[in-house]
């Protein structure tokens, strides 16, 4: 269902931003955005995402989640997550989801998720769900923190239609499985991949670094951190910062 629409654009400033004005006339659901050049590309809270014209894939999928419950919407992150997830394992043979919105192979950062939302009353009324994801470029700027690559990790360049098409396939799975209630299996899924989940590491909050091993995510999305004491804390976005191994 995902990618039966695909949108192409040369370059754009940001293809969440398309796909919202996209919105004002109903597009099917599942339709892609699919940038060649996005040059005000977002990530989460206003981060910035920089990804080599032609090299990589970024894109945004509109959906009409009216089914959820804006109380899940968490659901929604996790749903996109697991789909790129296992698109990476498939490439790669190795990946984690780094809470909240970020994918990663080993200690390294190769994908991303923005998703904005729009509610009517208790209801979704759409949702544009962002990806960037690292394929083919080799080289990154200095200021972006621990990237990687499918193309650094396995040596290989890969066919970004191709790529498209498996990752719409993937996500479309995750997606039918959140629309037929399978939230279970969705949280069972997402914590089992967690990076770091079962680990003693350095994070820091409120400007203190602390010791502690990731245990889950509660029923709203927000992360479980036990700390040496054995008591176990809970953090909203933005409020926990994961320090650097070694």
């Amino acid at each position: 269902m995902i990618g039966n629409n695909i949108i192409h654009l040369n370059e754009v400033d940001s293809t969440n931003n398309y796909a919202r004005g996209v919105l004002k006339g109903k597009v099917e659901e599942g339709s892609v955005v699919l940038a060649y050049s996005q040059n005000q590309g977002r990530g989460h809270l206003q981060s910035i995402w920089e990804s080599e014209p032609g090299m990589n894939l970024t894109f945004s999928i509109i959906l009409y989640p009216e089914f959820l419950d804006p109380a899940r919407q968490f659901a929604l992150s996790q749903m996109a997550s697991l789909g790129i997830h296992d698109f990476i394992m498939g490439k790669a043979g190795s990946a984690s989801i780094k809470w909240p919105n970020d994918i990663y192979a080993g200690n390294k950062k190769i994908g991303g998720i923005l998703i904005e939302s729009s509610i009517l009353g208790s209801r979704f009324s759409n949702s544009v769900v962002g990806i960037g994801l690292n394929i083919n470029q080799s080289e990154f700027s200095e200021w972006i923190p621990n990237p990687v690559s499918l193309k650094l990790i396995t040596g290989v360049d890969f066919n970004l239609e191709e790529c498209l098409a498996v990752l719409c396939s993937t996500i479309s799975e995750w997606y039918e499985k959140l629309k037929n209630g399978h939230y279970a299996e969705l949280n069972g899924r997402y914590t089992s991949n967690l990076y770091r989940r079962g680990l003693w590491a350095d994070y820091k909050s409120g400007g203190q670094i602390f010791k502690g091993r990731i245990t889950g995510i509660d029923e709203i999305g927000r992360l479980l951190i036990e700390k040496e004491t054995g008591v176990i804390s809970t953090f909203n976005f933005k409020e926990v910062e994961y320090v650097p191994f070694g």
